[in-house]
């Protein structure tokens, strides 16, 4: 009796270690005009991609600029990176994008900052002073609605959510004891308003003291409360309650039930600045990221400067791990993404060529490449990439995720062509073009499709020399079991015997070309099962 296991479309991926660099660009644009263009944000939409920024240009691929200092500037792309159209938003004053949001098919969310009265402002009860500025377009970016928010001081937009409900919640800080703001602490104060799909608000609230606390990071969780991140100093007064460290800046947690009741707050870090900028929810979990600043109390690993730091809490806020990414320079603007079994995106920018960081491309010191870190569920560094050429590349929330092993970055460029960057920006260098790019896994590493087909596991990841087949509960076979191992064509190119009924096989795998793996079958003959 024979049982065969037959495994196609099996060509080893390269011989790199498990922190090896396998994404590679697909395609890649740069949009702008002759002055500085910041994008910011990335969603997608059928086959489309919509991408949100500022733009301080009136040239090159930017039409009607509102005049002022910057406009809103939305574009619309192929899924191949070609433009199909652009929009400018704002007035004579200063507006910038900050967040974009699918509202529903065609229709979308845009979070923005505004200092104007006229232009595609509709209505600001509150002239000569900074506010959140929430904007509802269709598929073309024409306006359906829009909502000046906020009170007669500065209100800065930083992040929002999404609401079940079909709405969406801006989040801030706002400086206003008056206008939309229904209690104002002291100084600045966490901001969050709700509006519904039609523009109308429908609440507020507001976290702080009498000192400075910056909202950045918020999300609705899956009880249908809400959970706030930011950088707080906590005075006298208000509704904080942590201890922090010292008179520095603090990370800082908030989390609130459905009815805006504070359920738990809880501060993080140590004696330097640190700061929470982005949240994700974990089936048992919370993940917030941010930058850290210390290298003591709540923080360890730390290397120098300013890290991403990245850390696991329990759904009461106790710190189950922390991970400092970086090395001797400065990191930042962070995202964070799951994948479909929960290990975890870092998006940001580095400065640094040593510690985790391996492959920046910029000349200087001061320069950023954008850097993306994935990390395991226990806070592991499994891999990590620069993308950039000798100058500044940053990105902000700008990190689509397509599939697993498939993204879209929107940030910026300000020098190109160089090492990655292949377009040329359209003012020069220092003045920032948009720069959108897709990256994908051409080489699927073995623990990304790690199968266990009934009783058969390949492993590790990434392979490098070799290749192990660990198998299980196999019939005793009277001339033995095969692993066949065939190529994309179909072609078979090498066999491995089996005699055992559970072991391991080890395929030498250096003198193979790289390549993809698919997804393992097994199939057996003489009446058993594998």
């Amino acid at each position: 009796m024979k049982f065969i296991l037959q495994l196609f479309a099996f060509v080893i991926i390269f011989p790199f270690c498990s922190t090896g660099q396998s994404y590679q660009i697909q395609w890649q644009s740069c949009f702008g005009g002759s002055e500085s263009d910041y994008a910011v944000d990335i969603v997608k939409s059928g086959n489309k991609l919509y991408c949100l920024g500022t733009t301080s240009s009136n040239d090159g691929d930017i039409s009607n600029y509102h005049g002022g200092t910057n406009d809103v500037w939305l574009i619309c792309l192929e899924e191949n990176g070609m433009l199909l159209w652009e929009k400018t938003l704002g007035g004579s004053g200063s507006e910038g994008g900050t967040r974009i949001f699918n509202a529903s098919i065609n229709e979308f969310y845009l979070l923005c900052g505004s200092s104007s009265s006229d232009g595609d402002i509709g209505n600001d009860p509150y002239p000569e002073s900074t506010d959140f500025w929430v904007v509802k377009v269709d598929s073309l970016g024409n306006i359906i609605w829009d909502r000046i928010l906020g009170g007669n001081m500065m209100d800065y937009m930083w992040t929002g959510t999404l609401t079940t409900d079909g709405g969406i919640v801006a989040f801030g800080w706002t400086g206003s004891g008056d206008g939309d703001v229904s209690e104002w602490y002291g100084m600045y104060d966490m901001w969050m308003v709700k509006l519904n799909s039609d523009g109308e608000k429908e609440w507020d609230f507001s976290v702080g003291t009498d000192d400075f606390e910056f909202g950045q990071a918020i999300i609705q969780t899956s009880d249908g409360g809400f959970l706030l991140g930011g950088s707080v100093t906590p005075g006298e007064g208000g509704n904080l309650e942590c201890e922090p460290f010292n008179y520095n800046s603090e990370a800082m947690l908030i989390k609130i039930d459905a009815n805006l009741n504070i359920q738990w707050q809880q501060c993080y870090g140590g004696s330097g600045h640190d700061g929470a900028t982005a949240l994700t929810e974990a089936s048992d979990g919370y993940i917030f990221g941010g930058y850290a600043g210390s290298n003591d109390g709540d923080i360890s690993g730390w290397h120098g400067e300013g890290d991403i730091w990245v850390v696991k809490v329990d759904f009461n806020g106790n710190i189950i791990w922390q991970k400092c990414l970086g090395g001797s320079r400065y990191e930042g603007n962070v995202k964070l993404t799951l994948t479909d079994d929960e290990e975890i995106l870092v998006s940001g920018a580095t400065q640094s060529t040593n510690g985790d960081v391996t492959g920046n491309h910029t000349i200087s010191e001061y320069e950023h490449d954008i850097w993306i870190v994935k990390l395991n569920q226990e806070g592991e560094l499994i891999w990590e990439q620069c993308f950039g050429g000798i100058w500044d590349e940053q990105v902000q929330f700008g990190f689509l995720k397509k599939n697993d092993h498939d993204f879209v970055i929107a940030g910026q460029t300000d020098y190109g062509p160089s090492f990655d960057v292949a377009c040329t920006p359209h003012g020069g260098q220092y003045d920032r073009d948009f720069w959108v790019f897709e990256i994908k896994d051409t080489i699927t590493s073995v623990a990304d499709l790690t199968v266990q087909i009934k009783h058969l596991k390949v492993y590790p990841n990434p392979a490098g020399n070799y290749v192990c087949f660990e198998y299980s509960k196999v019939p005793a076979p009277n001339n033995g079991a095969v692993i066949k191992i065939s190529n994309a064509q179909g072609i078979q190119i090498k066999t491995l015997s089996i005699q055992e009924t559970e072991g391991i096989k080890v395929w030498d795998t250096r003198n193979q070309k790289a390549g993809i793996y698919y997804k393992i079958k097994t199939t057996s003959f003489g009446g058993g099962n594998v």
